[in-house]
């Protein structure tokens, strides 16, 4: 009787599959990195085509690692980056246009008109960007007169993929990053894309978090399986750390995020930290708050590579090797600040150098440069008095490898940080919804997926950690 969870997560830099018990244990995993390409200052493009075939290669790998067949799995959950986008022709499968990252910023402009427009939508979101993707494709509307045009985020291209071409959809969780939600109605926003004069036909269909969606085809993975969950990653990530109001977590990957379970209220802390939905079953919605870094792993990665630092473990060993930056500071800000600021238009900066700042002031500066923007979020979100800070901070993500920068966020936070077991908890809580839809697992099985192998304790004092952190604000804002 098959009872395996198979989770596949196209992220910003990988994508991976992973294999997992109903029991919460990691039985293998798989990953290939993502090649993105900037064609013009501030573009991201990717291969929708090249994500697909390695997340074939990786699930194929990731049963192959342990020792199981894909006979052996009850489950499929998909998961991955949030409002990307891209096109392809649903007769022939021919993909039209470049995957545009969401992270992509040439739809800051037409954001800022949109918004004088009434509709809420920010840079990163694919409704910025989507109009022009579609432009890029030169038989766009003559594929839509025929009912041929399809365009997704990379999670409903991979799901058309596994389904062999059947199944084109999304949730809502994916959905209302795209700005294409519509809240009130739980469904697409007609008005914009009116608005925008795109194809309705062409949007995926709206679908339960998790259930059974739909059916792997033979072609695709070798076997007709369900696929049972389609969830965005930042949220997925917070259903693996076991889910409940008020958990709060940050995944630290490419981006550093922080999300807040808020349970069936619909919460805001300003324009730049929204409320998001969490997941979507039936006529049951949990909604929860989100602030973002733009720049973590990609601003360490820069300043690896720019400074000379040399790889990862070489940059984790000099940031180790000294106590803190001797006086440097870095703002990790490549493609604008994110959370609570909304600039698009600043740029990241090393400052206060001196003639004694060494390799490993610079490394360290650079871990805690992640570290006091996630405290710029975490700080914002809960200035509220109705709305207490917890005493503990939960992390995930391919960052949490580095025990410096945990023990820097712990350290500037003054609280505690505890360590998800499994580092890339997205393709964790993707597995969770996939047994929830699959009926395998109820709402009290998700906790025995939680599992954390570090808590790493704060060295500071709230004074202390307060006394650094403006230290580091006057550094790289002035004053």
């Amino acid at each position: 009787m098959p009872e395996l969870l198979l989770a596949l997560d196209a992220g910003s830099s990988n994508v991976s599959a992973a294999l997992f018990s109903p029991g919460g244990d990691l039985l293998a995993s798989a990953a290939a990195p993502v090649r993105s390409r900037s064609p013009r200052p501030g573009w991201v493009e990717q291969d929708a085509n090249r994500i697909w075939r390695q997340a074939q290669a990786a699930m194929a790998s990731a049963l192959d690692a342990a020792g199981r067949m894909i006979a052996d799995v009850a489950a499929i959950g998909v998961t991955g980056q949030r409002a990307s986008a891209v096109c392809w022709d649903r007769r022939s499968g021919r993909v039209l246009s470049p995957l545009v990252s969401w992270s992509d910023l040439r739809g800051a402009g037409r954001a800022a008109e949109l918004r004088a427009a009434g509709f809420m939508v920010v840079p990163q979101m694919a409704a910025a960007k989507l109009e022009a993707v579609v432009a890029g494709v030169a038989d766009a509307a003559a594929l839509s007169a025929r009912g041929r045009m399809a365009w997704g985020n990379i999670d409903a291209f991979l799901v058309w993929k596994l389904s062999g071409g059947t199944l084109h959809a999304t949730d809502r969780s994916q959905a209302f990053p795209t700005g294409y939600l519509n809240l009130a109605t739980m469904d697409w926003n007609d008005a914009l894309i009116a608005h925008q004069g795109l194809d309705p036909a062409s949007f995926p269909t709206l679908v339960d978090t998790w259930g059974r969606l739909g059916v792997t085809a033979k072609t695709a993975i070798g076997a007709e399986l369900p696929i049972c969950a389609i969830i965005a990653d930042q949220q997925s990530a917070l259903i693996a750390h076991g889910g409940g109001v008020g958990t709060v977590k940050v995944t630290y990957g490419t981006s550093a995020t922080l999300n807040v379970d808020t349970g069936g209220r619909l919460m805001m802390r300003g324009a730049s930290i929204p409320p998001f939905v969490l997941w979507r079953v039936g006529t049951e919605t949990r909604f929860c708050l989100e602030g973002m870094v733009y720049s973590a792993g990609s601003a360490l990665d820069w300043l690896r590579r720019t400074c000379g630092l040399g790889a990862v473990a070489r940059f984790e060993a000099l940031a180790a090797s000294t106590p803190d930056a001797g006086g440097a500071c870095f703002l990790p800000a490549l493609q604008g600040l994110g959370a609570p600021h909304a600039d698009v238009a600043r740029r990241g900066l090393i400052g206060a150098l001196s003639t004694a700042t060494g390799p490993g002031h610079l490394a360290r500066a650079g871990l805690e440069g992640v570290a006091f923007r996630v405290r710029e979020v975490f700080d914002h979100i809960y200035s509220a008095p109705d709305f207490p800070a917890p005493d503990l901070l939960r992390a995930d993500g391919g960052l949490t490898a580095s025990d410096s920068l945990m023990q820097a966020q712990a350290d500037l936070l003054a609280r505690p940080l505890a360590r998800h077991a499994t580092r890339e908890a997205t393709a964790c809580g993707a597995a969770i919804c996939a047994g929830r839809g699959a009926g395998l697992l109820g709402e009290a099985d998700v906790q025995a997926f939680a599992r954390y192998d570090r808590t790493f304790e704060p060295r500071f004092s709230a004074d202390e950690a307060q006394a650094r952190f403006a230290a580091w604000r006057a550094g790289v804002y002035g004053g």
